[in-house]
């Protein structure tokens, strides 16, 4: 029955996705779903389109190794598309992205039902960020999934201004911040999530890295 349901997961994160949020669903344009076999933490878990379907498949309700090692693995890949190699005041709403992308894929009842609830919650709290920072007059941009020349690019993501990009950070930090808390007090009931949540929670904090100026 494990079995059954991991796969079941995992076909749902190779080939599901969810459309951005406001502003980010204009450019979203259909790729075939190209699944990673390097091992790396990139989207070939959670691969991009363009929709989402309520006869995809969804994963297993009850708490897997495999499932959370998916989910910690999307947010690791986050810090790795995510981070200096962007500008600051993008970062924010590439964040954004990837926490739809776990909540996207998570079932809307089950263990893993207060992960998905915390992701929505900082999904759209970060949207709210960049929305009232935003640099409309900035290009937007999309780079590939942890920079590889050959991955595939992410919906696109937007800037807020510059003048304002620290003080968005900072804001943004908090969410990560109160998501990271969120999870942890989830897991302590019942007992049987801590170890699953942890490593969620851990996989959050180590995202602030990415709201750094540096």
């Amino acid at each position: 029955m494990k079995k059954s349901i991991l796969c079941t997961f995992m076909l749902a994160l190779g080939f599901l996705w969810i459309l951005p949020v406001r502003s980010a669903m204009a450019d979203c344009h259909e790729q075939k779903p190209d699944v990673s076999v390097d091992g790396g933490a990139s989207f070939g878990l959670f691969s991009i389109s363009c929709h989402s379907s309520r006869s995809d498949p969804l994963p297993g309700q009850s708490l897997n190794s495999g499932v959370t090692k998916a989910i910690v693995k999307v947010l690791q890949g986050a810090d790795k598309t995510c981070g200096t190699r962007i500008e600051l005041r993008y970062r924010i709403d590439c964040l954004r992205i990837y926490y739809e992308k776990v909540a996207a894929n998570l079932p809307d009842s089950g263990d893993y039902l207060p992960i998905k609830k915390a992701m929505l919650e900082a999904a759209e709290k970060l949207d709210a960020i960049v929305t009232k920072y935003e640099d409309e007059s900035a290009p937007v941009i999309r780079p590939r999934e942890s920079h590889k020349p050959a991955a595939k690019r992410l919906p696109r993501v937007r800037p807020v201004k510059e003048a304002f990009a620290e003080a968005a950070a900072v804001e943004a930090a908090m969410v990560v911040e109160e998501t990271e808390l969120i999870i942890i007090r989830s897991g302590g009931d019942p007992a049987r999530r801590t170890r699953h949540y942890t490593e969620v929670a851990a996989a959050v904090e180590q995202n602030l890295v990415i709201l750094r100026s540096s």
